[in-house]
């Protein structure tokens, strides 16, 4: 299968691709450029075809990604067809579906229709609060194509606003996600500190409780959400943002530890400048939070999040 359109390392590599045209045979010509793909543990490089082999002995695969860099979503697309080609069926489990959803994500299915631009029609994306849907196409593409289950992973909105404000959620939903059961300490802090940080430290971290509360129970909606899926199909793969692929603290966390499952990848999508990648000077990942990490180009390098975030935060108290 061919690797499609993935830049890896951009523009850059057209200077070395110049260079070996013009040495001929004197340097060994590349087919295409390495991937800045590590296994996290070792900091040992390597290939795509090395990470696809073993994704399709894996029956619980998580990819995880920053929402709004489409090179990681043309990546996950690619990791899925591989492990399809591979013979391998499982279920997709989406971040950006809510649960609530389900039912139009089955009616859907059983339409035979498998039009990706349906798909997302079929279950709102444009009124959702995600990225252009062009950047997940090909993810449901491949996954429709191929006729995968697909299961809607996220609470619903009423759900994580009853979980913010400490109230009581649905007896079912509380019990299927064990969340009457406590999490260990250091999981709660380690989601304290990601959450902290996520919003650039504008808030308090003695005010986080409720927004660290949600993101335990929505790691573990993920979680059981594979779990379920991978009981009536082969295994289970997470689309989701990197936080929740972590096996430390997030949705891999809950697989492997609260729900019972084995047999797990995960591989953390993550921005950063290549050329100090490759010099081996930014691929220090903490073991145990990821078993592989790839590195891509920032998709908006210019961008400052965190002064956008306190826009928003000093309107919001001005009103």
């Amino acid at each position: 299968m061919v690797f499609r359109n993935i830049p890896h390392a951009g523009q850059r590599w057209l200077g070395v691709f110049a260079l070996v045209v013009a040495l001929g045979s004197a340097v060994p010509a590349l087919a295409s450029p390495p991937p800045a793909l590590f296994v996290t543990e070792t900091g040992e490089p390597v290939s795509i075809e090395h990470l696809a082999e073993d994704l399709a002995e894996r029956r619980f695969v998580l990819l995880g990604e920053k929402h709004d860099n489409p090179e990681h979503h043309e990546i996950q697309a690619e990791l899925l067809h591989r492990m399809i080609a591979a013979g391998r069926k499982p279920a997709l489990v989406w971040e950006m579906i809510e649960r609530g959803k389900q039912a139009a994500v089955d009616t859907f299915r059983a339409s035979g229709n498998t039009d990706p631009d349906a798909f997302a029609e079929a279950i709102g994306w444009a009124d959702s609060s995600w990225p252009d849907w062009k950047f997940y196409r090909p993810i449901a593409d491949a996954a429709l194509a191929a006729g995968l289950p697909m299961i809607a992973g996220n609470l619903d909105a009423e759900t994580v606003r009853s979980i913010s404000q400490g109230d009581m959620i649905e007896a079912d939903l509380r019990a299927a996600l064990r969340l009457d059961e406590a999490v260990p300490e250091f999981v709660r802090d380690a989601v304290r500190d990601e959450v902290y940080r996520g919003h650039c430290g504008l808030i308090p971290r003695d005010k986080l409780s409720p927004m660290v509360a949600v993101q335990i129970a929505r790691d573990a909606s993920l979680a059981e959400a594979m779990v379920r899926a991978a009981g009536a199909a082969d295994g289970a793969v997470l689309i989701a943002g990197g936080q929740h692929a972590r096996r430390d603290t997030g949705a891999g966390f809950h697989l492997e530890h609260r729900f019972g499952g084995g047999n797990i990848a995960s591989i953390g999508m993550l921005e950063g400048d290549l050329e100090i990648v490759w010099a081996g000077e930014e691929h220090a990942v903490p073991p145990g939070r990821f078993d592989y990490v790839w590195y891509t180009d920032p998709a908006q390098p210019d961008k400052d999040y965190c002064a956008d975030l306190e826009a928003r935060f000093k309107a919001f108290t001005k009103n």
